[in-house]
């Protein structure tokens, strides 16, 4: 690998706000790559002027005919990619500048693998470091165990670098995925042709809490632990099909993973009387990892998931008079 073989992909939609930061983040790399942006049909017609007027010839731009949505927009990147290497920015996120330098570090270490990724900082809407992915034991670079992979997806966006002729070969993202459309495909890349993670932190992963956010419409309609359940145990249905006997364990997940009681107050009062009583069983399944946890967990248990519905309303109405 080398920075001639690797091209960086900004997805845009309508964040006009962040989308400066994102495209200087990838030109301004160590290790100078190229640089395109794929912008999804985007309601702001005024974006891709506002874009090139910045940035010039120094990027390619292409906008879709139509729109792809997320996953099928990242297939549009993939089909643009004119590289074997590809890594994927998000118009809200930014990049370390030494993201390039530290891949093809990586892939010196680690050779032949179809996909390779980092540490991310978790940054608020300001971009101010919340914290950092926790990275695995073991030393500076590491095969990844497809295993593992299979149970927790554990690619942070935009730490990531994968084959663009792999991801084609293997049918492209999910564009119908509702959630979990990234974790797939890792899972796919990482099962057929590999996988290999660096300790380096090499990318910024903004946390905020934006309408058009697509994982802000699944925790809000109460689809989260239910849709990365079954992306687990469909990773390993495809493990048992290779003769490895791996099986989803949803105690186990959720005692490494427990349901966050954060996630229940902000959203659960929106929730149908279906996808509240499947969260509050999984809160009900989850390791307290607190007091406070218990204690929420005991009154959910004796009150039943009207207390967990009652405590997001009452959570949300205190927050909007703060």
């Amino acid at each position: 690998m080398t920075p001639g073989d690797i091209t960086i992909a900004v997805t845009v939609f309508d964040r006009r706000d962040y989308i400066e930061q994102a495209v200087a983040s990838a030109l301004a790399q160590t290790f100078p790559v190229r640089v395109m942006v794929v912008e999804d049909c985007s309601p702001d017609k005024s974006l891709e002027s506002f874009v090139l007027s910045r940035f010039g010839s120094r990027i390619t731009y292409h906008r879709n005919s139509l729109r792809r949505g997320l996953f099928d927009n990242w297939n549009a990147c993939v089909q643009l990619c004119p590289t074997p290497w590809l890594c994927l920015l998000h118009d809200d996120d930014f990049l370390a500048p030494d993201l390039v330098e530290a891949m093809v570090e990586l892939a010196a270490k680690m050779p032949g693998k179809g996909l390779y990724y980092g540490r991310c900082n978790y940054v608020d809407s300001n971009g101010r470091s919340a914290l950092v992915s926790t990275a695995p034991d073991g030393p500076k670079w590491q095969s990844a165990d497809v295993v593992s992979v299979a149970l927790f997806n554990p690619v942070r966006f935009p730490g990531e670098l994968f084959r663009a002729d792999y991801t084609r070969a293997l049918g492209g993202f999910c564009p119908t995925s509702q959630f979990s459309g990234d974790w797939d495909m890792w899972f796919k890349l990482s099962l057929n042709y590999g996988a290999a993670w660096t300790n380096r932190v090499v990318g910024n992963s903004r946390s905020h809490k934006a309408e058009g956010r697509g994982t802000v419409r699944v925790e809000r309609n109460g689809k989260y632990q239910g849709l990365i359940a079954m992306q687990a145990k469909k990773n390993s249905a495809l493990l048992r099909q290779r003769g490895v006997e791996v099986f989803y364990n949803r105690a186990a997940a959720l005692k490494a993973y427990p349901v966050p009681t954060r996630f229940l107050l902000e959203y659960a009062s929106g929730f149908s009387h279906r996808m509240l009583a499947y969260n509050v069983g999984q809160l009900l399944a989850s390791r307290p990892v607190h007091a406070g946890y218990l204690l929420f967990q005991t009154l959910a248990r004796c009150l039943g998931p009207g207390f967990v519905s009652a405590a997001s309303k009452l959570y949300n109405t205190c927050k909007r008079t703060v």
